[in-house]
């Protein structure tokens, strides 16, 4: 399986290891380890408005792709994705005056913790063959 399969489709299985890599990569990108200049920002503000647009929606659909996949090696149907997807985008970890709101985003934070340490079936299951790590 190259690298754009695992990536961009929802097909199949995936191991620990690359959706781990794939989970930690989109965070680090998330928390700006990459150099912020806000002058740049500010004179380039349009295009860096479009090019946030398409790199969120590109990273989205990375996500929603390697969990779906993450998903179907545990043998779960990539369905549970949707209300991960929910929990995350509805969800507020810090929301302290919001206790169920938080909750949301703490299930969803739970989940993809789960998703990281769980063993994939060791058997072929309705989505694929096993796959290794």
């Amino acid at each position: 399986m190259d690298i754009g399969e695992i990536l961009l489709s929802p097909k199949g299985r995936v191991g620990r290891a690359p959706f781990l890599a794939v989970v930690a990569t989109g965070w680090a990108i998330a928390f700006d380890f990459v150099p912020f200049n806000p002058l740049l920002a500010l004179r380039y503000a349009a295009a860096i408005n479009v090019a946030l647009v398409v790199i969120s929606a590109l990273a989205l659909w990375v996500g929603i792709a390697i969990t779906v996949k993450r998903f179907h090696d545990v043998g779960l149907s990539g369905f549970n994705t949707v209300g991960l997807v929910w929990t995350t985008l509805r969800g507020d970890p810090l929301a302290t005056d919001a206790p169920l709101t938080m909750a949301i985003a703490t299930l969803g934070i739970i989940t993809q913790l789960w998703l990281c340490i769980e063993p994939g079936s060791r058997s072929a299951n309705r989505f694929g063959n096993p796959v290794s790590a």
